[in-house]
């Protein structure tokens, strides 16, 4: 599987799970201020985690002998 296979995969399975609680990078509750909702993380396909204050998008790792693996990271 290609690392664009990889990243698609882990996009339908975000979709189908409905997001992804937690990324790499994810420290937006160390800046909210009082009464703002908590980030609840990220729903694996739109460009920004669901406070707002991430960029998230899908890295992958690997290669052809071993396969890739993706997961979430943060800007």
């Amino acid at each position: 599987m290609t690392k664009y296979l990889t990243a698609e995969a882990a996009i339908a399975a975000a979709e189908a799970n409905g997001d992804v609680d937690e990324f790499e990078g994810m420290n937006c509750n160390d800046y909210l201020e009082d009464g703002q909702p908590e980030c609840t993380g990220w729903d694996g396909v739109s460009y920004r985690c669901d406070c707002g204050n991430r960029r998230v998008y899908w890295a992958t790792y690997g290669d052809t002998e071993t396969g890739f693996t993706a997961f979430a990271v943060a800007n």
